[in-house]
């Protein structure tokens, strides 16, 4: 009997989920955030810190888009972006935790600033995307 059960269990595998169009376009979006970042990186010089900080902005892009590209919660995504887009945003007025990310003695003239505050709107555009998501889909 129990092999009964088993052989059909195995028989009949789970049919993956449907992934809604939604998760698949904003987690597409979410890569090219990514590789945005990526070239960021290999455009404009940073400091060893600074280089390991945008990785791991890098690694979390690349972690959230894969689960929203699995039809994951885009609640996360959501979250993470609004962090990038204020961490970015303090990072070009200078902040206190952020100070001189883009004054003189930074390394990085003031012109890098407004690549910084268009990635920033690219992450805003993001999260309000992601709360399009969340919203249509539920908490999915």
């Amino acid at each position: 009997m129990a092999a009964a059960v088993l052989t059909a269990s195995a028989a009949a595998p789970a049919a993956p989920a449907r992934v809604p169009s939604g998760h698949r376009v904003l987690g597409w979006a979410v890569l090219g955030s990514a590789a945005v970042h990526l070239a960021v990186l290999a455009l404009i010089p940073h400091s060893a810190l600074w280089t390991v900080v945008l990785l791991a902005m890098t690694a979390w892009c690349l972690k959230c888009a894969w689960c929203v590209l699995r039809g994951g919660n885009a609640l996360e995504l959501l979250g993470m972006c609004a962090a990038m887009g204020a961490a970015h945003i303090a990072m070009v007025v200078g902040m206190p935790w952020f100070a001189g990310h883009h004054g003189g003695h930074s390394g990085h003239p003031s012109s890098h600033a407004v690549p910084m505050l268009l990635v920033a709107l690219m992450e805003f555009a993001l999260m309000f995307a992601s709360a399009l998501v969340v919203r249509r889909h539920g908490s999915r």
